[in-house]
């Protein structure tokens, strides 16, 4: 095992995690391995200073310090926007959505979509999330003993079946056709188009995978757009997310989102909540299989908190251990592992001049492992978030929905989506991994494992 470390030191858990590069990469390496595992390319002091500066094609400076994390993502937001090439290699799939907008356009659908995403209506949506879960349970029951499961696979149709009962009111089939058609080509592709981005290169450009990608964001953007125009007639009859998107105004301008603005939207919050939520408890799920301690506290709380029934609204704030572990995973493997931006202007950071132009990278992965941030950073402990321990962090410490006016707008959706499918999944069985090296964390769009998460699943 080259990329990744993993260790048992007795009764404490040690993951496997990247290791960064001792020496500084040439320009050519960093491009090559940015190519195969965009963590390849953190270096060694990302990990424990307050902030990297880098140069070589173009500068870099790694932004680590809560602080200064804050000063970008929040106090001077103006002065450090979106990287402009990261908002170019996503418009091709998401357009001018709530991802990848800018200024007034940013801030008129952030308005316009917020009222969807109150938790009073999350909370309704939690009978549709433990029915998801259950659904999977029922598959697992009826496969034969032993099977081992692709539980990467089952963690994308469990929370697919949520979003598209709760985003698409259980209709959107062609949409899930198309993500599944071409999904993991898509992601394959992810990098190389971000290097060419670097570079200005055009997105019709040969490149590794660049033809299945385009196919891919073709699919998607057809099959979100006949979803839209069979949806928009009877929108009023529905009380789905996308019918409320159709239906809804900018409640300062009385705008209304185009049949392109809906598109690439509903294709964000695609993106946004269903590979993430899928890929943090893809996660957990290797970790409880990992610390036989933790998946018997989860067992004991989940039963004592829900002897019998499904999973209620009333219940998810109760089962603190399960998000203690929730967050203890995201935060070893947060599911999107850097943030980007860059500086319009010349300005000094941390004691640091930085040029205009610079790309400002915040390395969330290696945040949340950083020396000076965190006790044994490596350690799998999810008594870190425990309430009296979790209230003394920075909120740009811990930051697996992002950070600043930007934070993910279904962050709420996403822990109480995750909360109520990994307590069913504990409750109902017992998790074993089954593959000879242990999982690989590769960061393409998502932070994944590099050849999927095998397992065995035992009822209990």
């Amino acid at each position: 095992m080259t990329e990744t470390t993993m260790s048992d030191m007795g009764a404490a858990l040690y993951p496997p995690h990247v290791m960064p590069p001792t020496r500084q990469m040439s320009q050519i390496e960093v491009m090559y391995k940015l190519g195969r595992n965009a963590l390849l390319t953190l270096p060694e002091p990302v990990y424990r200073e307050p902030i990297f500066v880098a140069s070589g094609l173009y500068d870099v400076a790694f932004i680590c310090d809560p602080d200064l994390i804050k000063t970008v993502l929040l106090d001077g937001a103006e002065r450090y926007p979106k990287d402009g090439y990261q908002k170019r290699m996503f418009e091709p799939l998401l357009g001018d959505s709530i991802l990848t907008a800018e200024g007034e356009s940013w801030r008129w659908q952030r308005r316009t979509a917020a009222p969807l995403f109150r938790m009073a209506d999350i909370l309704d949506y939690v009978p549709t999330m433990s029915e998801a879960a259950e659904a999977i349970v029922r598959d697992w029951r009826a496969a034969r003993p032993g099977e081992v499961r692709a539980i990467d696979k089952d963690m994308m149709r469990v929370t697919f079946n949520v979003i598209s009962h709760t985003i698409l009111a259980g209709g959107g089939h062609g949409v899930s056709a198309a993500i599944e058609k071409g999904r993991m080509d898509y992601f394959r592709g992810v990098n190389w188009w971000y290097l060419y981005t670097r570079f200005n290169l055009p997105h019709w450009m040969p490149r590794p995978g660049g033809r299945r990608m385009r196919a891919q964001e073709r699919r998607l953007r057809a099959a979100a757009a006949d979803l839209i125009a069979e949806r928009r007639p009877t929108a009023h009859l529905s009380d789905d997310i996308l019918s409320r998107l159709i239906a809804a105004v900018d409640p300062e301008t009385g705008q209304s989102m185009s049949d392109t603005q809906l598109v690439d939207n509903i294709l964000a919050f695609l993106l946004a909540g269903y590979d993430t939520t899928a890929t943090a408890l893809t996660w957990t799920l290797y970790l409880l299989s990992q610390s036989p301690e933790w998946a018997g506290r989860l067992e004991a709380e989940i039963d004592e908190v829900i002897p019998e029934g499904p999973i209620t609204a009333e219940h998810v704030d109760r089962l603190t251990k399960v998000q203690q572990v929730l967050k203890e995973a995201m935060r070893m493997y947060p599911p999107a592992p850097t943030v980007q931006r860059y500086t319009r202007e010349d300005v000094r950071l941390g004691g640091r001049d930085i040029k205009a132009g610079t790309l400002l990278v915040i390395p969330i992965y290696a945040i949340h492992r950083h020396q000076k941030l965190w006790d044994d950073p490596n350690r799998f402990d999810p008594d870190r978030f425990a309430p009296e321990r979790e209230a003394a962090y920075s909120r740009y410490q811990f930051m697996p929905f992002g950070g600043g006016p930007r934070i993910c707008i279904g962050a709420s959706f996403a822990l109480i989506e995750a909360t109520v499918i990994l307590a069913t999944l504990v409750r109902a069985a017992r998790f074993d991994y089954a593959a000879a090296n242990a999982p690989w964390p590769v960061a393409r769009m998502f932070l994944t494992p590099k050849d999927g998460m095998p397992m065995r699943v035992n009822p209990r």
